[in-house]
């Protein structure tokens, strides 16, 4: 569910997340590795359309190796104006694991999305491309062997999204060419909201060049205040046609602390009237803007025009029950201030707030 670049500083709004907690990976049956469980240590930086992670895992048992691994990627989309909307997110990524088989990788992708809405649904075409190159050295053999391989990887797939009562569904397919082979999937997934928290499901059905694959993952999402928050997630992880790496059994439960995030800041409000229908008035205070939309997926991420109220932006927006996700259009820059209820980050690094209209 998932601008260009910000022109004033409050859209081009700055985070830092202060990440730590506590990990665990099963590796397919067929590779000779232990199951192995690591203390996670990090971190992740928002600033407008950029964003970035670093992360590292110290391995509890002292046969097994530590690794670190982080990325740097941009997400630019348009302004959202009209049914048709575009998307471009680029990712360069580096992973490193050390003895007793030291593994090196570093990759760059871009993908690159145009989005159809009609209404509260939308088609998304999503292409992607990739480019990167792996070093693995087995200490085993005399002298060690260092084997380099270059990796490439195309492909494209088409997804629906739509919402049914307070849950959030979308399905596709996708398709891939690699270096290591073809690769096709399936998948289904839904998000959803209970007492505050978030929660996730995904499933995957990957047919690789070496067998099929299941993956699937659960995630849950709980704020505890005062900046912390807690996110619990299991599950089987898919093949990665870029890496050419099979699927794993992992779970990890971590809590983060939102360590830095703009200081006074325009608040926005957004509240619930009950009639014959349910609307909600979203209000942003915002000093020098000179045009102001809200956007979400109860309008079909186009963006609906607020009108200056005093020393505020307000829109009525008619909205039926069930969970949304929104933020808004500032001069043609997406926005989220710190006070939106329910934010979450979506996986292209960009902020959304959430929405929970009861059922009347």
């Amino acid at each position: 569910m998932v601008t260009g670049l910000a022109s004033k500083a409050g859209a081009q709004e700055t985070r830092v997340y202060v990440d730590a907690g506590v990990s665990h990976a099963r590796p397919p049956a067929d590779v000779d590795i232990e199951p192995a469980t690591y203390a996670l240590v990090g971190g992740r930086i928002i600033a407008g359309p950029v964003f970035g992670s670093l992360y590292g895992g110290l391995a509890t048992d002292p046969d097994v190796a530590d690794w670190v691994g982080g990325q740097l990627g941009v997400w630019l989309q348009s302004a959202g104006t009209g049914r048709l909307g575009w998307a471009l997110t680029g990712i360069a990524s580096a992973f490193s694991l050390g003895d007793p088989t030291p593994y090196k990788a570093a990759t760059a992708k871009l993908i690159p999305e145009a989005r159809l809405s009609a209404g509260r649904s939308a088609i998304v075409l999503r292409g992607y491309g990739g480019i990167g190159r792996s070093d693995v050295t087995d200490n085993s053999l005399t002298p060690p062997a260092s084997v380099v391989s270059d990796l490439w990887m195309y492909g494209g797939g088409l997804e629906l999204s739509h919402p049914f009562g307070g849950v959030q569904f979308w399905t596709g397919v996708e398709a891939y060419g690699s270096a290591g082979g073809s690769y096709y999937t399936a998948y289904a997934g839904s998000m959803g909201s209970i007492s505050g928290m978030l929660w996730g499901l995904g499933l995957k059905l990957w047919d690789t060049p070496g067998d099929v694959e299941l993956a699937f993952n659960i995630n849950l999402a709980v704020p505890l205040g005062m900046r912390w928050s807690a996110e619990l997630s299991a599950g089987r992880s898919g093949p990665d046609p870029l890496l050419n790496s099979p699927a794993a059994v992992d779970g990890s439960l971590v809590l983060s602390w939102n360590a830095y995030s703009p200081g006074p800041e325009p608040q926005a409000l957004v509240t619930l009237s009950d009639g014959d229908a349910t609307a909600a008035m979203f209000r942003l205070e915002y000093d020098g803007a000179e045009r102001v939309s809200v956007i979400g997926d109860f309008s079909g991420w186009e963006p609906i025009a607020m009108r200056r109220e005093g020393g505020h932006w307000v829109a009525l927006v008619p909205v039926d029950p069930g969970l949304y996700h929104f933020g808004f259009m500032v001069d043609g820059e997406w926005y989220v201030p710190e006070s939106a209820p329910g934010k979450v980050i979506d996986e292209f690094g960009r902020s959304n707030a959430t929405l929970v209209v009861p059922g009347r």
